[in-house]
Formats: C-alpha cells, structure tokens, sequence
C-alpha cells in the first residue's frame, strides 16, 4: 500500500492508494484478548499491531512488557508472534489497513556486548538514546524487520508504521534522566563546544539537577538529551522513510510539551523534528489530568494546533479505560507481580487504571475522547489494553456510530462554523529555565487543565508559530513563567497586534477557572458555558461534558442548526442556545450546521 497524510475541508486524512480514511483504528497489547472481531463488525479497518526487538522490559521501573517474544532474541529472528496476529486479524476482515508499531529496543547480548552505549536502569542495562551504535545497529534490524514485513505474504496490507523506542515505548530517556552515563556526558562536552563554544565544561553529576537551585550547565545538558532523542527519533524514521522509498506514512510518539514538565526525559525537542519529511504523524496518549477522573478534560499532550500548521497528523492514544477494564494479572494470569498497575492504592482509592464504575459512565469517557479528538481534527486509535475494554454492545454501537461520523466529516466543507478564539502557548525551551522538580514546572499543565473547564474552547500552539497564528486570535494565554527568546517574542508580537494576554509568573504561575475565564470574557472571546462544564468547538461540531447535576445551558455565539449525535433526545433544531437536562459527568455531542 502507499500512504500519505492528505487535509481535506482543514481534517487530515490517511490518503491509501489514492482513497481517503478518518484516521480511526484499533489496538491492544495483549492480542490473545484482543476484542478485533468487535471492532471489524463495526466498520474499523485500521489496526495497529505491536512487535518488539526484545521482550526486556518496555517500563525500567515497574518491569513492565506485553512482549513475550523479541524478535531477535535468539540466534535466529523469531517473527511468530507478530505474524500470528496479522494472519489473525487478515482471516476475518482481507482488507484491513495493518500499521507494525515497532518497539526498537535492543536485545540483552547487544547490551552486553556494548555496555560502554548503555545506561543503568531500576531493572537493568538499556541502550542509552543518545548512542551512536545504537542507531547504526538498531537501524539494520529495523530494516531485517520491515524486510521480513515486505516479503510476507501479507505485505500488500501494510499501510504505515509507528516507531516506538525508550522507556514505555514513548522515546523518554530509559533512565529518565537524559542517558546519564560517562558516554553521554562525553557526548555533551562536544555538543557543548560545537552549539556554543564552550570547551570547558563543568563537571556534572545527578546532584547539580537536585535541590530546586538553577545550574546553567544542567539546563544545557537537558537541551542536549531533548536534542538528543529527538534526533534519534528522527534518525529512525529517516531510515525507515527512505528503506520504503518514501511510499507509507510513518508515526513516532514524541514532543509532549504540553504535559511533562522535567526536560531531562527527553522530550521537549518537538521544534527539531516538527518540519521532519520523515515523520508524518505524531503521538501522545490523553492526558491523565486529575487521575482520569471525570469532570475534566483530558487535553492534548502536545501542540495539536502547530502539528495542523505544519501539516502533520496528530494520531492520539485513546486508552480510556471502562467498567470492564479489570487488572492486567487477571488478563495474563501468572505473568505479572501483584504489585504492579493495581486498581486500587493502599487507601483502597482508584489509580488510573481503574475505569469509571458504570456503563453509562463509561460511554461518556468514551464520547468525551471522541469529541475531543473530533473537534480537534486529530485521529484516534482506541487502545484496549489489556483486552475486552470495550466489550459491551452498547459501546460498540457508539463506537460505529463514530466512525460513520468521522467519514461523513470528510465532505463536510461548510467553513461558517466558530472555532477557538483563545490561543494558548506552550514555550519547550523555557522548561530549561526552571530547576528540576521546582513548582513553575507545572505552570503549563496547571494552566492547560484549568482552561478546560472555562467553558472556552481553545488552541495549543508552540511560541515558535505565533507570527504564523495570532491574527486569528482574540487573546493569548503563555503559559512559561520564566520564557525563552521566542516566548519573549511573541508576547510582543500580542503587544503590537493589540492581542490582550495572561502570562504567568513567578509571582504569580497559577490561574483559576474564574480568573482565567474572566480575562477572556472581559478580551471579547465567547463563553458558551460559565459553569465549570467541559466544551468541545471546532470543525462543526460541538461536545459538553457537564460537572452538574440539572439544566445546563451552552450559549452559542450565533444560530445554528444543531443536530444532536450522542448523550441527549432532544430534536434537531436551528438556535443560539441549547438547553440540556443532564447528569453529572454526562457527555453530549452535537453538528453545528
């Protein structure tokens, strides 16, 4: 198959041998419980399918795998259970659109042979992001794999695949610490040189990120290991982009500037590679705001709104968890210690992994995702962990009611429809300002989730585009209160576009609902909802996520005809102002004609 990422009517596509597709697929870690019979009835083609070069752990702190085998192991590759689960999936449903999600992790007599590459983690040795012999031999085995992929007899169902790597598969250092050893720490005294002429490097140890006091030279060696791993992120694909000759989209996890505030994991180097022609679409799981709970928007990880700038798709994680989500040991009985990814905490509390109570509850998680996502123009894969989290025929009937909506989307070219007015940005460098562990780390995250339940839709964007962007706006939120050149930039970009803003400070890094929604009101943005309700706008669609019990009332800023698609009986209707009788943590989703 040849793929690539095509906008049609501002929504991105997967362009397949020249037909559009909704992104919109399906995945589970473990396959054996897998629900893909129920996702194949329901229309969805589109399955991701997990295989790993080792089966080491994907977690170096819990110990964590699904992967019982790694693919080069032994002295001869084992492709079995990879292939196993595309025959599995081809046997019932011929013309589905296989992506690999290919986890490059080397194997234990690799990380024996080269230990001088590798970094100490809670569970053992692992390759360190920053060697350059990782990524010259991980790319040969990348290219034996992908080989093995393209002379199967399924090769002509592969439509892309997804680049995985570090700890939890998400390109974070393994160590959660840049690859801290004596190679890299080599490594960064020449990239000190080279970017800024500085040949006399302090000595650093684990010590100079601790104790919540600025170290220049640590902060340089946080840009350094995000410089790092994105580089090998995109060294990668590059392989891969040009081992296919450029036919098939390929996605990495990477760049979630909006949600981990320590620079030292890696991953604050999204500005490097957002421009890659290797890298077609962009990953990141909801976030888990608030433990999961309900009553909160679970937001973007990074900058969905520069991704759609730059012409990129952003592919997100849906793992909403349900009432059938049960404990990962009882799924793989034997295979796991006990005390790891509980249900519940030592108080007897839910943990995140622990889903809502009730099936009603859980399809308005499920809704509230989609919604998201939908008003977003971002695509979903809707990843059931363990397996049979989605195992219900109610949440299946939504579930294909999503995807029919997601492809009649596609000729939906009606622009009259209101979209953000509120842009919020988000400053990558200016996390290196900040001292590790220091409460300004939060500044983002805290800001992003009290914006949620303003009852104000709004954009995420990256300092770097705001020439780009801010005449579209009606304010600016930044949320970095120590910022980089650039966000000093466009704050006075705002300054001289007469764009009203909020910039947190030292003095003063946290915002309320009510201050945050009070500024906007008072900067001419429109507030559809001032109960503390969670609002979805953009594309021609609109979702409520309700906090209160009774009437809820959204106010739109002018009429249209309002079709209601999930979550309420009321009869379609031309209005400004939809009256809702809901429950609490109910999700409604309408079409704004």
């Amino acid at each position: 198959m040849k793929s690539h990422i095509q906008y049609k009517n501002d929504r991105p596509y997967i362009c397949i041998d020249g037909n559009l597709y909704p992104p919109l697929a399906y995945t589970t870690y473990f396959e054996e419980k897998g629900e893909y019979s129920d996702f194949i009835k329901s229309g969805y083609r589109m399955f991701f399918v997990n295989v790993s070069f080792t089966d080491l752990p994907i977690n170096n702190f819990t110990g964590f795998t699904p992967f019982r085998t790694g693919v080069f192991e032994g002295d001869i590759p084992d492709y079995s259970e990879f292939d196993g689960t595309v025959k599995r999936i081809l046997s019932e449903c011929p013309d589905a659109m296989i992506f690999p999600r290919i986890n490059i992790a080397m194997s234990r007599k690799w990380i024996k042979k080269n230990s001088y590459e590798t970094v100490e983690t809670p569970t053992g040795r692992r390759e360190s992001l920053c060697s350059d012999s990782f990524r010259c031999d991980g790319a040969e085995l990348l290219k034996k794999l992908v080989s093995h992929i393209r002379t199967a007899d399924y090769s002509g169902r592969i439509a892309g695949y997804q680049l995985c790597g570090g700890t939890t598969q998400e390109w974070m250092h393994h160590d959660l610490f840049g690859s801290f050893s004596e190679m890299s720490l080599k490594k960064f005294r020449v990239w000190m040189n080279k970017k800024y002429g500085i040949s006399d490097v302090p000595l650093l140890s684990k010590e100079d990120f601790e104790g919540g006091v600025f170290n220049e030279t640590a902060s340089r060696y946080g840009e350094f290991c995000c410089e790092s791993a994105a580089k090998t992120v995109e060294h990668f694909s590059k392989v891969l982009k040009e081992y296919t000759n450029g036919e098939q989209i390929i996605g990495v996890f990477y760049g979630y500037n909006a949600f981990v505030g320590d620079y030292i994991f890696g991953l604050h180097g999204l500005q490097f590679i957002i421009d890659s022609p290797y890298i077609d679409f962009f990953s990141s799981p909801c976030c888990y705001d608030e433990n999961r709970n309900l009553g909160f928007d679970w937001g973007d990880m990074l900058t969905v709104d520069s991704l759609k700038i730059h012409n990129r798709l952003y592919f997100v994680e849906c793992d909403i968890r349900t009432h059938l989500t049960r404990s990962m040991q009882s799924s793989r009985p034997g295979m796991y210690p006990d005390d790891i990814y509980n249900l519940r905490d030592a108080n007897g509390n839910k943990t995140v992994w622990c889903g809502p109570d009730t099936l009603e509850l859980s399809l308005s998680a499920i809704r509230k995702a989609f919604v998201h996502q939908l008003t977003k123009g971002s695509g979903i894969w809707w990843f059931d962990m363990w397996g049979g989290w989605y195992h219900d025929e109610k949440i299946m009937c939504e579930m294909k009611k999503m995807k029919a909506i997601s492809e009649a989307a596609k000729e939906k070219n009606d622009r009259n429809h209101p979209s953000a007015q509120t842009v919020v940005f988000v400053d990558e460098k200016a996390y290196l300002n900040i001292p590790r562990g220091n409460h300004l780390c939060n500044c983002v995250n805290h800001t992003r989730v009290k914006m949620g339940n303003t009852g104000i839709p709004f954009d995420l964007c990256m300092v770097e585009d705001a020439e780009k962007i801010l005449h579209k706006y009606r304010a600016a939120i930044f949320t970095a209160p120590i910022p980089s050149n650039d966000g000093e930039n466009a704050v006075g970009l705002c300054e001289k576009l007469n764009i009203p803003y909020i910039q947190t400070s030292a003095e003063k890094p946290f915002y309320s609902v009510s201050e945050l929604r009070d500024f906007l009101v008072l900067s001419g943005v429109h507030c559809y909802n001032a109960d503390g309700c969670v609002i979805y706008c953009g594309g021609g669609f609109l979702g409520i996520h309700s906090v209160i019990d009774g009437e809820v009332k959204i106010i739109l800023p002018e009429k249209y005809r309002v079709k209601p698609l999930f979550g309420t009986d009321l009869t379609e209707n031309e209005t400004d102002v939809i009256l809702l009788d809901m429950n609490k943590y109910d999700t409604a989703v309408f079409e704004l004609i």
